[in-house]
């Protein structure tokens, strides 16, 4: 079930780094706030980023006398080299039971219970495959890009656009079928059509001074997959939803994205 959510997070956390390296006179329009914000991208070396997920799945079977769980929140945090690609990012498993992973240069490692362990080759985290995109090719997969009202974030006046993409291209992009196998085995979990039916809407919020990236949100809509309907969580037709939010701040301060000096080997359970 978790490899088939990772699918869909995955598309809309490619969006990310276009948008991040994707926003100048009176009024400007949707598509001069757009490549203002991809043109200020490359002043971005580096940025905090706050990130909270919810998933609602159609049903909520009986289970054992009770009612299932519907709805799944999930919130992390963490630092982002843009162009190293170099991250660290710690997120809550359970109330009090933190995980952090740590990106550094080829590797990656991972913190459990204060403990630093250098995670398998399976576990390592691919490049986006839309940062190379050129303006031009970003706003082509796009059916609609519009300005809606202005707003503060967090005291920032910021610029709102809201995106619709269109899958049936943004599918056709090279390393998109990637995502349709299971990284640890390389065996095809969903179909391209699959891929392409995904329904989502995109919200960019710009800062007004600088023009930097400093919100993106997400609700995504997709099939329900096979294995959410065996287990009663969904029937035939029905859609599941996702809303993710991101927030950026602290851009360009010094991080220290280097590999921890005590590390064990990854537990073979």
């Amino acid at each position: 079930m978790l490899k088939k959510l990772l699918v869909p997070l995955v598309i809309v956390l490619l969006v990310v780094p276009l948008a991040i390296f994707a926003v100048g006179c009176s009024s400007p329009s949707a598509e001069q706030i757009a490549k203002d914000s991809m043109r200020a991208s490359e002043n971005i070396d580096t940025s905090h980023f706050v990130v909270s997920s919810s998933l609602q799945l159609p049903r909520a079977p009986i289970q054992n006398g009770k009612v299932s769980q519907q709805e799944y929140t999930n919130d992390s945090s963490g630092d982002i080299n843009q162009k190293t690609g170099d991250l660290q990012v710690t997120q809550e498993l359970a109330s009090g039971v933190h995980v952090t992973a740590l990106q550094s240069g080829k590797k990656t490692y991972i913190q459990l219970a204060g403990t630093w362990y250098e995670a398998p080759q399976s576990f390592q985290v691919a490049a986006p495959v839309t940062q190379t995109l050129s303006i031009s090719q970003y706003v082509k997969y796009f059916k609609t890009l519009t300005k809606l009202g202005d707003t503060k974030i967090d005291g920032e006046g910021c610029y709102h656009l809201q995106a619709v993409p269109d899958m049936k291209q943004l599918v056709k992009l090279p390393g998109i079928t990637d995502l349709l196998k299971d990284p640890t085995t390389g065996k095809q979990i969903r179909t391209v059509d699959e891929l392409a039916d995904l329904k989502a809407v995109l919200d960019f919020y710009i800062r007004k001074k600088d023009s930097y990236m400093k919100r993106m949100s997400a609700l995504v809509e997709v099939r329900a997959w096979e294995d959410l309907i065996k287990l009663g969580y969904a029937e035939a037709g029905d859609r599941v939803k996702d809303q993710q939010q991101t927030t950026l701040s602290k851009y360009n301060e010094k991080l220290n994205l280097e590999p921890p000096t005590n590390v064990k080997p990854w537990p073979a359970q």
